[in-house]
């Protein structure tokens, strides 16, 4: 087990279950040290940074990004915060987003903290319940062990504390993200926490859970369990049919934009796929057969040719995420459309309408 006078080391490598990664934060928690804690599974890639122990940030990748919480609490636009990115990558380089944000007046230090303090809870359940990985301990300078500018940080152990109990209500149940529900018996006879009416609000017998989950401001956990829980106590029942939501492939190069695009795809009821890399988008071309497909990144021209080359790419449309519309005549034979950057719910929408639903 991890000892706490380990905690003064300047580097730990472990395995999970060689150390615990709920011990390790604890004890760089009591020897009050700024690090940055790395854990790498095989199918999920984390990071939490401490500033003389207490919590500042932490994300997993694939998972929600801050960026993406400020939205979907309507604290930032979809514009503003791509805006803050663009801001982020040309003057400002290593500065936090919320510190431009905050900067920026368009946040208060309120918003920031409840969107991180909902973002890290998130980031910790889904850590600490992984069996199989690294976990990386380093020393950070605490100029450098955050990701965002705060006016105080997160007490450690109640994050923890918090996230743990999050995590065991959560596997209690919950209902697979592609079910619809529908509202099967009065709701007002039966009290409900203020969690489940904003989620059951959301429910109109045509959206999937995943579509729910994604307007909702709760993490998708716990919003797939809430409806479970929902559904348990009869006052919400499946959907006699489930309507078939169109299929879009999304290949971003920026996991923000990737975020952002789900988001804003997933609440109007669009299934979406995403690709990490080009061959994984192609064999999901293969296996998925998605009848539209978003491209943002470089080597766009090249990227655009693989996929229109591949047997199953030939034909559905296909957009590019880009601040400048691409040009040349490869566009023309490439059939290709532009979404603009920063984009808008509308932008997206707008392309989209070119893709129909079954009726």
């Amino acid at each position: 087990m991890y000892s706490e006078s380990r905690a003064t080391d300047p580097m730990i490598r472990a395995r999970i279950g060689e150390v615990e990664l709920g011990d390790l934060l604890r004890a760089l928690e009591t020897a009050r040290k700024s690090a940055v804690v790395t854990v790498e599974t095989p199918n999920l890639y984390g990071r939490i940074h401490l500033m003389e122990g207490r919590l500042v940030y932490a994300r997993t990748e694939p998972g929600p990004h801050l960026g993406e919480y400020l939205v979907r609490l309507l604290y930032l636009t979809l514009e503003d915060t791509q805006r803050l990115v663009l801001e982020q990558e040309r003057e400002n380089p290593g500065t936090p987003l919320g510190q431009l944000a905050l900067r920026a007046g368009l946040i208060s230090e309120e918003d920031l903290t409840d969107a991180l303090r909902v973002q890290v809870m998130e980031a910790l359940a889904t850590l600490i319940r992984q069996k199989d990985g690294t976990l990386l301990a380093e020393a950070a300078p605490v100029k450098e062990s955050s990701q965002i500018a705060l006016p105080q940080t997160l007490e450690t152990s109640s994050m923890l504390i918090e996230a743990a109990r999050r995590l065991d209500e959560w596997q209690r149940g919950q209902v697979d993200p592609e079910v619809v529900l529908r509202v099967a018996n009065d709701p007002t006879r039966h009290p409900l926490s203020p969690e489940a009416w904003s989620v059951l609000e959301l429910v109109d017998g045509l959206k999937r859970a995943r579509s729910i989950a994604l307007e909702s401001d709760l993490p998708e956990e716990q919003v797939y369990h809430l409806l479970f829980e929902l559904k348990s106590r009869k006052l919400l029942e499946e959907a006699p049919i489930r309507p078939s939501d169109p299929l879009v492939l999304v290949l971003a190069e920026s996991s923000l934009i990737r975020r952002l695009l789900l988001v804003t795809l997933e609440r109007s009821r669009y299934r979406v796929l995403m690709p990490h890399d080009l061959e994984s988008a192609k064999r999901m071309l293969t296996k998925h057969k998605p009848q539209g497909l978003i491209l943002q990144g470089q080597d766009l021209m090249d990227r655009v040719r693989q996929i229109r080359s591949h047997p199953d790419g030939r034909f559905p449309p296909v957009w590019v995420v880009a601040e400048e519309p691409p040009r040349g005549l490869w566009v023309r034979s490439a059939r290709l459309g532009h979404i603009p950057k920063p984009f808008r719910e509308e932008d997206v929408l707008e392309a989209m309408a070119v893709i129909k639903r079954p009726t």
